[in-house]
């Protein structure tokens, strides 16, 4: 399973409202060298191979749910790691001063919360067929990277992807609000 880290990145093609229900806080940022399309697209049909267990070319709520509990599963065995070494840290001396008791009232771990695919179902399942194909995961950031690469040399670098945006038809308003410029995301809901 690949962390949020190993992701694909992922250009926010469906509206910003939306986009912004099923995104991370923080996962967003400049881009900091240039990407091509062919990057972007070996990135996207990797994220797509993990997320389709059994390999039938569709992704389904279950197949998502089951990556969900998956990340947040590897998550809490990560912050169980940190506490266990937080635990050592403070008994400096391993004396046991701090008894296990105080520091598990101190140091709850936070319960894994019900998966819900259906952000990430109602951004990507263009056809509201219940699945996920490949051109419908791939196509809304294809088309941002699309977007994004003004001068179409097949690579998007960092001047382009600070450049405002392009086409309100990629980054949609809210009357009175500026438009968004398309920006590179990693995959928002795969991983909690």
């Amino acid at each position: 399973m690949k962390s949020v880290g190993f992701a694909a990145l992922m250009l926010a093609a469906m509206p910003v409202a939306g986009l912004a229900a099923a995104a991370q806080p923080n996962t967003t940022g400049d881009l900091d060298k240039a990407i091509t399309k062919a990057e972007i697209s070996a990135k996207l049909d990797s994220d797509y191979a993990d997320m389709d267990a059994d390999h039938d070319g569709k992704v389904t709520a279950a197949e998502i749910d089951a990556r969900l509990v998956k990340s947040a599963e590897a998550k809490l065995e990560a912050i169980k790691k940190e506490r266990d070494a937080a635990f050592a840290r403070l008994d400096v001396n391993s004396d046991g001063n701090i008894s296990r008791a105080e520091f598990e009232e101190k140091a709850k771990l936070p319960t894994i919360k019900k998966p819900d695919a259906q952000p990430f179902m109602a951004e990507f399942d263009a056809n509201k067929d219940g699945a996920i194909t490949l051109e419908e995961f791939r196509t809304p950031t294809l088309a941002n990277f699309a977007a994004m690469d003004a001068n179409h040399d097949g690579t998007v670098t960092p001047a382009e992807a600070r450049a405002p945006a392009r086409t309100a038809a990629v980054a949609p308003t809210t009357p009175g609000k500026p438009a968004k410029k398309p920006t590179f995301k990693n995959t928002p809901p795969i991983n909690r």
